[in-house]
């Protein structure tokens, strides 16, 4: 089920494309995607256990004359623990605190982390189904901590964490008789069991000469990503990274221009992973990443000397597949573009009306798979009215909606893992003779689902219930979830022009805002359209200024500016061009036309109700609450919203043949 087919054809037999909509229709399998797993060694010894931080102390109190630490006395900081979740509010739990931005919450880990890693990889534990959800997390949190939920829990170590900078040497020590010479190294520590006395105690001296006690070091980096379109890199913006080193992890962000610095300084060598989770969305690519609460993709490791790296992440990346190169692109890149789609939906929401971003969405990846969705099925848990909606049964209802979006037959997930949005077929979001997925092209389709989502937290649950059921009824029962615009009913084709009307306006505007230009399907052809025609270029203007809408039902083909949905209005509600526009590639008529096509009338567009900007949606926004179900509705309510234009807005509905009483 689809909000709309990949593909269709034009009169001429070409390919248009349709990228997306609200729910998924069926298509091929997916082939499962190729990710690296955590390869773990040997169990190391413990440097920061509070024996043998003891032992360590012990040592330079013996070894240093002079030292500061003859009367410290060592008590535990920290506890090395693992959580064994039993029951779903257990796994409810653990989600909840994984994605928290307290910055006092623990950080997960699906590995012990008292391992040597020999491979880095994304993840460690593979669940075989939705009902294989119960394995243990490996944490530290320190004295005091109270986990949420009573989760149940085994205290592995008590930790003493040397917090005091005056105390670097003495966390020498620790690592080196834990024989963690690799992180010594990394701080140009080369010592013996000979030659470390004498370290200590030269240490010390240049430490009281000089009065300096800071030796760790706060790890900064940037991530950036490949844009396919520009050929060129651009930031990750404000995406969540782990940043640690054995036990001690912190979180932080990337700004806007892909720049991270850790909120804690660190010693040796420090991991830095892509969550892909926090205040925007979780992305998730693959079966076990559904599953896998604690999921995060490591992107780089820094030492002193390489601090300031920048990790350009590669359309490519990881390379996995034919003489190591997916042509697919790569899992990192999938998620990392998506997500700076979604980033940039939200800088634009703010600035232009929008109010609600998305926030905490549970958005599902595919690079295959058929078509792209926005079921909202995190945010408004309400499967079974859907199903009843739909007239099927709950788990047939799932079964249609997400089966053939993977290769994984995924069954009936928990309710806090399933998706509010789902982006499927990434990899053929492609423009003419290009191998790659097109950066813009994802972003559109983004741009589109998003839409949908600000539109479904404006109207509310039982809103968002009927357009998304109904759409699935259509999907199962015809084969195309809109049809004419009368199925399942009159009514239900109304909510369906309005939504999809909406998510069509949100895409070419914000597409057009950050990009100037945007993929359009039209019946002149298809291809990018710039938002400044030069040439036999056609732009995005001229194309809305020239949309034809069809009556219900229509029996022509649809494409994005011959169609019943009400992105023509919502343009014309906001434009300051009066129709007869002379744009910069010749005259634009709008017209209305019955269901077969015939030419009724012009459309009479004497009306502005937006601001200068022509980017700001709030006029139309502001009315998609849920009480608006047509363009009548849409109609009266800006009529209310915007007192005193009623003379010029009803002239434009009745002729986009809407007769509103």
């Amino acid at each position: 089920m689809s909000c709309n087919d990949d593909l269709e054809t034009n009169k001429e037999g070409q390919s248009i494309s349709f990228d997306s909509g609200i729910a998924m229709r069926i298509g091929e399998n997916d082939k499962p995607d190729f990710h690296t797993k955590i390869v773990l060694g040997e169990q190391l010894k413990n440097p920061y256990s509070v024996a043998n931080m003891k032992n360590a102390f012990s040592y330079y109190n013996e070894k240093v004359s002079n030292s500061p630490f003859k009367k410290k006395k060592v008590k535990v900081t920290h506890f090395y623990i693992k959580i064994t979740p039993t029951t779903e509010n257990h796994l409810i739990a653990l989600d909840n605190l994984d994605n928290s931005d307290d910055v006092d919450s623990p950080i997960l880990h699906d590995y012990p982390l008292d391992y040597d890693i020999i491979e880095e990889g994304d993840y460690y534990i593979e669940p075989k189904d939705e009902n294989d959800l119960y394995y243990p997390s490996y944490t530290v949190i320190p004295v005091g901590y109270k986990l949420p939920n009573n989760l149940p829990f085994e205290n592995i170590e008590d930790l003493y964490y040397p917090e005091d900078e005056k105390e670097y040497d003495i966390e020498t020590v620790a690592l080196f008789f834990a024989d963690w010479k690799d992180d010594l190294e990394a701080d140009d520590i080369f010592v013996t069991e000979e030659t470390l006395p004498e370290y200590l105690k030269k240490s010390l001296e240049e430490q009281n000469a000089n009065r300096l006690f800071g030796r760790r070091y706060r790890p900064y980096g940037y991530v950036n990503i490949e844009n396919t379109d520009s050929n060129d890199f651009d930031p990750l913006m404000k995406a969540k990274i782990s940043i640690g080193r054995s036990f001690w992890w912190r979180y932080t962000y990337t700004d806007d221009a892909g720049y991270f610095r850790s909120p804690k300084k660190y010693r040796g060598k420090v991991r830095i992973r892509a969550k892909w989770r926090g205040y925007t969305a979780t992305i998730r690519k693959t079966w076990n990443e559904i599953l896998g609460f604690w999921v995060s993709d490591h992107l780089m490791t820094l030492k002193r000397r390489s601090n300031g790296r920048t990790k350009n992440i590669s359309y490519t990346e990881p390379h996995n597949g034919i003489f190591g190169v997916d042509l697919r692109g790569g899992h990192l890149w999938f998620k990392g573009t998506t997500h700076n789609g979604l980033r940039k939906y939200n800088d634009y929401a703010a600035i232009n009306g929008i109010d609600k971003p998305i926030s905490y969405a549970n958005v599902w990846a595919w690079s295959g798979g058929k078509s792209s969705s926005t079921p909202m099925l995190h945010e408004f848990p309400m499967l079974p009215q859907m199903a009843s909606i739909a007239g099927i049964g709950q788990s047939d209802f799932w079964h249609a909606s997400i089966q053939y979006v993977t290769s994984a037959g995924i069954g009936l997930v928990p309710h806090w893992i399933r998706p509010d949005q789902i982006f499927a077929n990434l990899k053929n979001k492609k423009v003419s003779g290009s191998t790659q997925s097109n950066t813009v092209r994802i972003h559109q389709l983004v741009f589109h689902e998003s839409g949908h989502y600000s539109h479904a937290k404006k109207a509310g649950s039982w809103f968002w219930a009927n357009v998304f059921a109904t759409e699935m009824s259509n999907s199962i029962l015809e084969g195309d979830p809109y049809v004419d615009g009368s199925s399942p009913s009159f009514q239900a084709g109304s909510r369906i022009s309005l939504a999809e009307g909406w998510g069509n306006f949100t895409e070419f505007k914000i597409t057009s805002y950050h990009y100037r230009k945007a993929y359009m399907s039209s019946i002149n052809g298809t291809g990018f359209f710039n938002d400044t025609a030069s040439g036999n270029n056609i732009s995005i203007e001229r194309n809305m200024e020239n949309f034809n809408i069809y009556d219900k039902p229509m029996n022509d083909d649809r494409f994005d500016d011959y169609s019943w949905f009400l992105h023509g209005i919502m343009w014309d509600l906001l434009d300051s061009n009066t129709e007869n526009f002379i744009g910069n590639t010749g005259l634009t008529f709008s017209r209305r036309r019955d269901g077969d096509g015939l030419s009724l009338n012009n459309i009479v567009d004497n009306i502005a109700i937006g601001t200068s900007n022509e980017y700001d949606l709030s006029f139309v926004f502001n009315s998609l609450g849920s009480t608006v179900h047509s363009a009548c509705d849409l109609r009266n309510d800006i009529n209310i919203a915007v007192p005193g234009l009623d003379f010029a807005i009803n002239p434009l509905f009745t002729s986009y043949g809407y007769n509103c009483k």
